[in-house]
């Protein structure tokens, strides 16, 4: 009621202000004082609806992981969507969704949080294609809790500067009670159904610790809720595509043995690319054992028949590496021209790897899709 009180008195206060300018005949607006005179009725009623009072909600009887670090609120938010896939592809899914695959993601953000320069990473300013996720944990959230693969819960403090708490930990979020801020939680909860069909939840809920992180919030709320609730179904959507897609279920299920070598490797550039490359071969001699490491688990660890080729071209990556930094460093002496040529390798292993989502995979994987719902 609120949210429509507010987004009714914005829509007049703009009506108000356009026919100041030129009054619209064709609504019954002939004079500016009229146009002057619908602004501000719809100030007074945006203004009202953000005052307006935000009491503790009712909320289920059936118990999740977000009732122990979020039992009340005075905000909510429900969304949910049903997946033709098996669980665990779906948890893995909600784990690596990245900003681009979900639509409008990076534009509604912006435009909660507009930015000409480059911004410092954080859940509104998400790279393309890191996930979401692991985005969020890196600037201001804290993982919470996580049963695999049935919930995901991970929240943050508003309204207020963040308190500086040394390597917070979950019981320090459910402890939390200083005044003039809000607790916030997210989470992801999925239910089988049978058939082959996943119920995947998410829901959001804000508590605020006195009457005026309320009021501040309430009004915060009540602006941008309905962009929120349209970003958390693109997010569900995104998702139910990810998990659904047997090439994007190979990639994140090979993604456990990739995972380790792409850190080491990332080290590896970032060492050799500062002046001097001090460190350069204890970071390849990672890489290295890492590749090998993920190899022979590849090699030798069960593989769905739908991810037969993605687990090549990852095998391949794998084989570049491991041969190309063995080469590297078993050189007494290294000059530009071979490192130009261990990067020519690196590059073409990376293809690979890009290889093993784009693929084709073996006929009969594909799953039907079906629609979302609200809760």
């Amino acid at each position: 009621m609120a949210v429509t009180v507010v987004y009714l008195g914005l829509v007049l206060g703009f009506l108000g202000i356009v026919s100041i300018a030129m009054p619209l005949k064709f609504l019954g607006v002939r004079t500016r004082r009229a146009g002057a005179g619908i602004l501000l009725l719809g100030l007074f009623l945006a203004a009202a609806g953000a005052a307006m009072p935000a009491p503790l909600l009712t909320l289920p009887a059936e118990r999740t992981l977000l009732d122990d670090f979020v039992p009340a609120c005075q905000f909510r938010e429900v969304h949910a969507i049903r997946i033709h896939a098996p669980a665990d592809a779906v948890f893995r899914a909600v784990k690596s969704v990245t900003a681009r695959e979900i639509r409008f993601f990076r534009l509604l953000t912006w435009l909660r949080s507009p930015r000409l320069t480059r911004a410092r990473e954080h859940i509104l300013a998400a790279p393309a294609d890191k996930p979401l996720l692991d985005v969020a944990l890196r600037s201001g959230f804290l993982m919470l809790a996580e049963d695999p693969p049935r919930e995901i819960v991970f929240g943050t403090l508003l309204c207020g500067r963040l308190p500086r708490i040394s390597r917070p930990a979950p019981q320090d979020f459910r402890e939390f009670a200083r005044p003039g801020f809000c607790k916030t939680a997210m989470n992801f909860q999925l239910r089988e159904e049978g058939g082959g069909w996943v119920r995947l939840t998410t829901e959001t809920r804000v508590y605020a610790l006195d009457a005026s992180a309320r009021r501040r919030f309430a009004v915060y709320w009540r602006v941008i809720s309905p962009g929120s609730a349209f970003i958390r179904k693109m997010w569900l959507d995104a998702v139910r595509r990810r998990a659904e897609d047997a090439r994007m279920t190979c990639s994140d299920a090979l993604e456990v043995f990739t995972r380790p070598v792409d850190l080491a490797l990332r080290d590896f550039e970032s060492v050799a690319a500062a002046p001097g490359g001090k460190g350069s071969v204890r970071a390849a001699e990672s890489v290295l054992a890492e590749a090998r490491l993920a190899r022979e688990k590849l090699e030798t660890g069960a593989t769905d028949p739908a991810c037969v080729v993605s687990r090549r071209e990852v095998l391949i990556f794998l084989n570049h590496l491991a041969l190309g930094f063995q080469a590297w460093l078993s050189l007494g002496s290294r000059s530009p021209r071979d490192s130009d040529d261990l990067g020519s390798i690196i590059r073409r292993a990376r293809a690979h790897r890009a290889r093993a989502i784009t693929s084709p995979e073996d006929e009969g994987t594909s799953r039907p899709r079906r629609g979302s719902e609200k809760a």
